[in-house]
C-alpha cells in the first residue's frame, strides 16, 4: 500500500512537472506574439524592427538559460525558484505591455514620429529584459526537477524538451484564433499571469513542507485572488487609459485585433483616421485629394476605354470615388481584411458610404495576391495601393512572378499601375536603389513601362504601348466629363512635363548594377527596408551599403577558412574537442530557424497571405522538433555509438538543405496549389531533425559526467543563440541580398564544418 501510494505521488508530481513545462512553451509564444504585436503598433514595424525585438527576446532567453544552468545545480530548493520565476512573469508581462504603449510619452516622441534602430534596439532590450531572462531561466530549474524526482536525468532533458515545444503547438492555434482577436492585450497578460501563478501553487504543495511552503502559498493564493479581481474589474480600464496615452489623447472610437494585424479608428475634429498597425491608411470625409485624383485619373486616364477595374488594397477612402467617375462596368476591390470594411461600415461618411453602396463595386475578402493568381477574369486597368515593399508582405506585391501573373490577366491594352516613393528634387542612393530595383523588375515582364515622376513615382505598364500626354489626360477628362478638384490644364501642362522624366532618368543613373525582385530573391524587401531605415537614422547607412555588397563567393569562402581553422586549432588543442557538440546545437539553431524563415517566406509568396496557415506552419515545425525529441529520448539509452548516430542527423541536415533550395523553385514555377501541403512537410521534417539532436547532444556533451541538467541548460542556450544569428541575419541580409538558394549553401557548407566537427570526436 505505501509503495502505491509512494508511486501515486511520484505521477502527480510528474503531471505537474509536465504541466510547468507545457505551460513555459504556451507562456513564452503567447508573451513574445503579444508584445511584439505591441512593439509594432508602436515603432511602425518591419521585418527590420521584427528582427530587432526577436532577436533581443532570443538572445536574452539564452542568457537566461545559460545563467541558471549553473545555478539550478546549487539551488536545494529548485521548485520554489522555479514558482518563484513564474511569479515574476506573471507581474511583469502586464508591466511590459504598458511600458510598450507609454514608450513615446516617456522618451517624448510625437504620434507620427517613428524611432531609429538603434533606440529601437535599446529600448526594446530593456523592456524585454526582466520577462525574457525569467523565462530562459524556467528551462534548466524544470530539467532539474524532473530529474530529481524521476531519477533519470538524461530521458528529463529530452522530455521537457519535448513538453516545452507541444506547449508551442498548443499556443500557435489559440492564440491566432481565439485570443488575440477576442481579448485585450491586458487581458491577454492577466489571464497568463492566472495561469502561471496556478501552476506555481501547485508545484509548490508538493515541495515545501514547514512553514516556509505556507507563506509562499498563502502569498501566492492573495496574489491569484487580486489577479482575478484586476481581470475582471480593470484589465478593460487599464487597457483604455493605455490606449488613450499611446495615441496621444485622441478620441479612439474602436482598438481591435484582428488575425491579420491591430487596426484602430480615432475621430479629431470631424475627421476619422483609420490606422492599421500603427500607421494611418485611411482618413475621411476629408483624405489627401490631390494624391487620390492624381493616382487615380492618371492611371485610368492613360488607357482608351477602362471599363473593367481591379484595386489590390487600399481602395476605400477616396480613390474608389474618384474612378468611379469614369464610365465602368466593373469595379472589383481585393481586401485582406474585412474588419477594416466592419469599421468603415460602423463609422460611416458620405463619402464612404457612396463608395460602399456603389452598385459597380464587388469587394473580395482576400488577399491581392492570391486573387490575382486564381482570377480567371480579365481587366482593362490594375491598381496596386501598397506602401513601399519595406516588409515581407509588402514585397510580395513588387517581384518579377506577381507581375507575370497581373499581366496574365489584363488584357491585350490593359495597364497596371503602381507607386513608389519619389521626388522631384533630389534622389538619394536609398531611394534610387528602391526605385531602380522596381523599375528593373517591371522592365524584365511588361515591354512598355512609363513612369511619371512626383513625390510618388507612378509607374504604370502594359503588354502594348499607349501615351501619357497633357493634350490626351485634358482631352479625355473632357470626353468623359470627369470633375476634378486640382487636376486643370494648367496643372497637368505643369506635371507631365517632359523635362521631369529627364530629371528623373538622369538622376537614377545606371541601374543595371541594381538586383531585380523576385520570391528566391527578395531585394525589394532590402531596398525597402535601407530607405525606411534613412527616413530616420542616418548612422546605420554606412551598415545598409556594406550588406548591399554582401558578395556569396566571400561569405562562402571566409565560412570555409574559419572551419579549417577551427579544425586544426582542435588537432593541436584536444580540450577543444568538447566544443564540437556546442557548436553543432548552435549550427543547428542557426540552421532550423533559417530554414523556418525560407518556408515561411516561400509559401507567404507562392500562395498568399493566409494568415492562418502560418501559424499551421509553425505548429507543423514544432511538432516535428516535439516528435524527433521524443523518439529520440526513447531510443538513446540503446545507442552504442552516440558520437556516429549524431553524425547521422547532421548529414540529414545537410541533405535536407541541399534539397530544399531547387525544391522551392520547382514549387515556385508550379502551378498546382494542390502542392501547398509539401510545406507543411518540410516544415515537420525539418523540425523533426533539429528535435532530434538536443537530447542526444546533452548526452554526448556530459559523457561519463552526473550533471545533466547543467548541460542541457548550457545547449540550450547554445540553440537559441543560433536562432538568435538567423533572425538578425536571414530575413535581413541574407536572403534579400544573395536569395534563398545560396542561403541554402551558405547552410550546407555551415553544417558540413559541424559534421566534421563532430565527427572528430570519435578520433
Amino acid at each position: 500500500m505505501l509503495r502505491s501510494f509512494v508511486c501515486y505521488n511520484m505521477w502527480v508530481m510528474k503531471i505537474k512537472i509536465f504541466a510547468a513545462a507545457l505551460l513555459l512553451g504556451f507562456t513564452s509564444l503567447l508573451a513574445q506574439t503579444l508584445l511584439i504585436r505591441e512593439f509594432l503598433i508602436s515603432f511602425y514595424g518591419n521585418e527590420l524592427i521584427i528582427g530587432v525585438v526577436l532577436a533581443n527576446w532570443i538572445i536574452l532567453a539564452a542568457i537566461g538559460s545559460i545563467y541558471a544552468s549553473r545555478l539550478s545545480l546549487k539551488n536545494s530548493r529548485p521548485i520554489l525558484i522555479y514558482a518563484i520565476l513564474q511569479t515574476g512573469i506573471s507581474l511583469y508581462l502586464p508591466i511590459g505591455v504598458l511600458l510598450i504603449r507609454l514608450i513615446k510619452n516617456i522618451l517624448g516622441l510625437s504620434l507620427g514620429e517613428g524611432m531609429a534602430i538603434l533606440p529601437t534596439l535599446t529600448t526594446s532590450f530593456f523592456i524585454l529584459a526582466p520577462l525574457t531572462i525569467l523565462v530562459g531561466a524556467q528551462f534548466p530549474f524544470a530539467c532539474r526537477i524532473l530529474s530529481d524526482f524521476s531519477k533519470r536525468p538524461l530521458q528529463a532533458v529530452g522530455r521537457i524538451y519535448v513538453v516545452e515545444a507541444m506547449g508551442f503547438i498548443l499556443a500557435g492555434p489559440l492564440i491566432t484564433y481565439l485570443v488575440i482577436s477576442k481579448l485585450n492585450a491586458f487581458q491577454i497578460a492577466f489571464l497568463a499571469g492566472l495561469l502561471n501563478i496556478s501552476c506555481a501553487i501547485l508545484l509548490l504543495k508538493t515541495e515545501l513542507k514547514d512553514n516556509l511552503r505556507k507563506i509562499f502559498i498563502a502569498t501566492l493564493g492573495l496574489l491569484l485572488i487580486l489577479l482575478i479581481f484586476i481581470f475582471f474589474a480593470f484589465s478593460q480600464k487599464i487597457h483604455s487609459f493605455s490606449v488613450n496615452k499611446q495615441w496621444m489623447n485622441q478620441r479612439v472610437l474602436d482598438y481591435r485585433n484582428s488575425v491579420y494585424g491591430n487596426l484602430v479608428v480615432t475621430k479629431t475634429k470631424g475627421q476619422y483616421t483609420f490606422y492599421s498597425d500603427g500607421l494611418p491608411i485611411i482618413t475621411t470625409p476629408f483624405p489627401d485629394i490631390a494624391s487620390l485624383e492624381e493616382l487615380a485619373h492618371f492611371v485610368a486616364l492613360s488607357h482608351k476605354n477602362p471599363k473593367d477595374i481591379l484595386f489590390l488594397s487600399g481602395a476605400a477612402g477616396g480613390l474608389i470615388k474618384e474612378v468611379l467617375k469614369h464610365p465602368l462596368k466593373k469595379l472589383d476591390y481585393a481586401e485582406l481584411d474585412p474588419a477594416l470594411i466592419q469599421l468603415l461600415k460602423k463609422f460611416p461618411t458620405a463619402l464612404t458610404q457612396e463608395e460602399l453602396n456603389s452598385p459597380y463595386l464587388n469587394i473580395k475578402f482576400i488577399d491581392g495576391r492570391r486573387f490575382v493568381r486564381l482570377a480567371n477574369y480579365r481587366y482593362d486597368v490594375i491598381i496596386l495601393n501598397l506602401p513601399a515593399s519595406s516588409t515581407l508582405q509588402l514585397n510580395r506585391f513588387f517581384t518579377q512572378e506577381f507581375f507575370r501573373n497581373i499581366k496574365s490577366i489584363l488584357n491585350d491594352e490593359g495597364i497596371f499601375a503602381l507607386r513608389l516613393p519619389g521626388s522631384l528634387s533630389y534622389i538619394g542612393e536609398e531611394l534610387r536603389n528602391l526605385n531602380g530595383s522596381i523599375w528593373n523588375t517591371l522592365k524584365t515582364v511588361f515591354p512598355v513601362v512609363k513612369i511619371i515622376p512626383g513625390d510618388y513615382n507612378l509607374y504604370i505598364s502594359s503588354k502594348s504601348n499607349f501615351e501619357i500626354s497633357p493634350q490626351i489626360f485634358i482631352s479625355r477628362l473632357k470626353e468623359r466629363n470627369i470633375p476634378t478638384h486640382l487636376l486643370s490644364d494648367s496643372y497637368l501642362q505643369y506635371r507631365l512635363d517632359p523635362r521631369w522624366i529627364t530629371w528623373f532618368t538622369a538622376s537614377m543613373k545606371d541601374t543595371t548594377k541594381i538586383r531585380d525582385n523576385s520570391d528566391l530573391l527578395p531585394s525589394g524587401l532590402f531596398y525597402g527596408i535601407s530607405y525606411w531605415n534613412a527616413q530616420f537614422s542616418r548612422n546605420l547607412e554606412s551598415f545598409f551599403r556594406s550588406l548591399d555588397r554582401l558578395n556569396f563567393k566571400l561569405l562562402l569562402s571566409i565560412i570555409c577558412l574559419a572551419g579549417v581553422g577551427f579544425f586544426l586549432c582542435q588537432r593541436a588543442f584536444p580540450k577543444l574537442k568538447r566544443a564540437s557538440i556546442g557548436f553543432a546545437i548552435s549550427s543547428t539553431g542557426f540552421t532550423g530557424m533559417s530554414v523556418n524563415l525560407m518556408i515561411i517566406f516561400a509559401y507567404q509568396s507562392f500562395y498568399g497571405f493566409i494568415f492562418q496557415h502560418f501559424a499551421l506552419l509553425v505548429t507543423a515545425f514544432m511538432a516535428g522538433i516535439s516528435l524527433g525529441s521524443w523518439l529520440m529520448t526513447r531510443k538513446m539509452l540503446n545507442i552504442k555509438n552516440d558520437v556516429v548516430f549524431f553524425s547521422k542527423i547532421e548529414a540529414g541536415l545537410i541533405a535536407f538543405c541541399l534539397g530544399l533550395g531547387p525544391l522551392l523553385i520547382y514549387l515556385d514555377k508550379s502551378p498546382l496549389e494542390k502542392l501547398a501541403f509539401l510545406f507543411f512537410i518540410l516544415s515537420a521534417l525539418c523540425g523533426l531533425l533539429v528535435g532530434a539532436e538536443f537530447p542526444l547532444a546533452n548526452k554526448i556533451y556530459r559523457q561519463n559526467k552526473e550533471n545533466y541538467t547543467q548541460a542541457a541548460g548550457m545547449l540550450y542556450g547554445l540553440d537559441l543563440i543560433g536562432s538568435w544569428l538567423a533572425t538578425l541575419l536571414v530575413s535581413i541580409a541574407l536572403i534579400p541580398v544573395i536569395g534563398i538558394l545560396k542561403t541554402c549553401i551558405l547552410l550546407v557548407a555551415i553544417k558540413i564544418i559541424s559534421l566534421s566537427f563532430v565527427r572528430n570526436l570519435a578520433n
